[in-house]
């Protein structure tokens, strides 16, 4: 059989027309169904279309069926995993594509980007170095080498990587956003901001820079560069050190607490406060940073809509919450001041509505949001109805306290579910 389908289908890959090339893979696949060819082209604009990766999975098992000897069918299968954040058994495929083929530099730096995504640093920075060494030009390997010294902390070297890869290819898009990351990682901002505009100007549909730059004009914010200089210290430990990190951190509290406390009720004050901030400043700091780029005309541009309902809600929520909350405390009616209390509270879960891929997790989170403001609102009605020597918490109200405090504390415990916030593969 003629192969101008499949050429042709490359050719509209190429051009990201996906839907017409894997039409055409399918008028191929209609005449000759046992095509290894043709179901490994057909995993390909499935993976780079996007929308089923699971699908995209099955094409490349059904070709690695027919062709099981066949490396890069195993380095793209653990591309796809990868996508499909199975991590682990994209690290297996990668594997088993180097032991057909171990001078297959696609495949260490399969390796390698699974390695990344596992946190395990050092087991990727060589598997890039690997796969750089084989095909010095492979793009992908080199902007993965740069990514894994930043998290590391050796910009230096970061960008010594960076600017070699540029000097053989200055128009390479991601290797700008790579860059401004890098920048960004080490407080540099503005050049960051520089970055990842020149990214954006090469390739204006390139994510990873549209991300970076928000996240370079959030970090105009003091709050939000202490909160990314949290999150790149995550960044840099696997999944069980992160969760020991942040355990410890919570035995640290518990027992420097008792600890104040025991010296003087109110010494123990600032720790509580300090860590009130840490447990809930993350949860926060995205939707406020969104809130902030809303007031800034061109900052704003980066922002897409999600991200700007997702500002308008948290930081809605918290700064007219928290000046209720203080004007109720002061000088209007306590009621109000529970209400104010309520909508800051509730900007925690709301903070996972409007922008969680997961449409479980927007119907869980709104419930949970919806609950809290609901609770907040039967109290401060309340309290507009009650005798003035009437406490406002009583038999009714007390109970709705309680519900309020225990739907933020669920949200805490619940809010790392993936499945809660990760979009379900297709």
């Amino acid at each position: 059989m003629s192969d101008h389908l499949l050429q042709r289908a490359r050719l509209l890959r190429d051009h990201h027309r996906y839907d017409e090339a894997i039409a055409a893979i399918h008028q191929y696949l209609a005449a000759d169904p046992d095509s290894f060819s043709a179901h490994y082209e057909l995993a390909v604009a499935r993976l780079l279309e996007g929308s089923n990766k699971t699908k995209a999975l099955e094409d490349i098992d059904r070709a690695v069926s027919l062709l099981p000897d066949h490396p890069g069918a195993h380095a793209m299968r653990s591309t796809i995993l990868h996508a499909l954040d199975r991590d682990k058994d994209a690290l297996a495929a990668a594997d088993e594509a180097r032991r057909l083929d171990p001078e297959m530099a696609f495949a260490w730096f399969c390796r390698g980007n699974a390695l990344l995504s596992l946190r395990e640093l050092v087991g990727a920075e060589e598997a890039a170095r690997k796969a750089l060494e084989l095909d010095s030009d492979l793009m992908d390997a080199s902007n993965l080498l740069a990514t894994v010294l930043r998290l590391q902390k050796r910009f230096g070297e970061a960008e010594v990587e960076i600017d070699r890869h540029l000097e053989r290819d200055p128009e390479n898009a991601w290797t700008f956003a790579t860059a401004g990351w890098t920048a960004l990682n080490r407080g540099q901002r503005d050049k960051a901001e520089q970055l990842f505009r020149e990214a954006l100007r090469l390739d204006p549909l390139l994510e990873h820079a549209r991300l970076g730059l928000r996240e370079a004009y959030k970090a105009r914010s003091t709050f939000y560069r202490l909160y990314l200089k949290w999150v790149f210290f995550l960044q840099r430990h696997s999944e069980k050190n992160q969760w020991l990190i942040i355990i410890g951190i919570f035995v640290a509290f518990r027992f420097g607490r008792a600890l104040l406390a025991a010296i003087h009720p109110l010494a123990a004050v600032p720790l509580v406060i300090a860590y009130m901030l840490f447990a809930f400043g993350g949860w926060l700091a995205s939707g406020l940073g969104h809130f902030l780029l809303l007031k800034d005309p061109l900052a704003r541009l980066s922002l897409n809509r999600n991200e700007k309902l997702d500002g308008l809600l948290v930081g809605g929520l918290f700064f007219a919450g928290l000046l209720l909350l203080v004007l109720g405390v002061t000088v209007l009616p306590e009621g109000l001041a529970f209400l104010g209390g309520a909508m800051v509270a509730a900007s925690v879960p709301g903070s996972l509505v409007c922008d969680n891929p997961s449409v479980k997790g927007r119907i869980v989170f709104g419930l949970t949001t919806l609950t809290i403001l609901g609770c907040g609102a039967v109290i401060c009605f309340h309290g507009f109805r009650k005798a003035a020597e009437e406490p406002l918490l009583n038999d009714t109200t007390g109970p709705l306290f309680t519900l309020g405090m225990m739907a933020l504390a669920v949200t805490t415990w619940i809010g790392g579910i993936p499945s809660l916030r990760q979009e379900k593969p297709r």
